[in-house]
């Protein structure tokens, strides 16, 4: 899976239904630009707090995408 790509739908879908906790969150740590660890941990990290965060705003299918993205970007931070 695309990281850059998938963050970017999920992004795109939050923004039409107005999810700012889990915009919020991204945001923190998005976008993503270089291969720095530290840039792939910080992304990491506003991944893993939509999910702890604002689990309440997400479809199933955004859930199972974001649990692929927290696993992907667990191996491009931790490489």
């Amino acid at each position: 899976m695309d990281v850059h790509e998938g963050v970017n739908r999920l992004i795109d879908a939050w923004c039409q239904r107005r999810c700012l906790t889990a915009l919020r969150e991204i945001l923190r740590g998005w976008p993503i630009e270089g291969g720095l660890t530290d840039q792939w941990a910080e992304g990491l990290d506003a991944l893993r707090a939509v999910r702890a965060l604002a689990d309440h705003e997400l479809t199933d299918s955004e859930r199972e995408q974001l649990e692929a993205l927290i696993s992907t970007t667990e191996r491009l931070a931790f490489r």
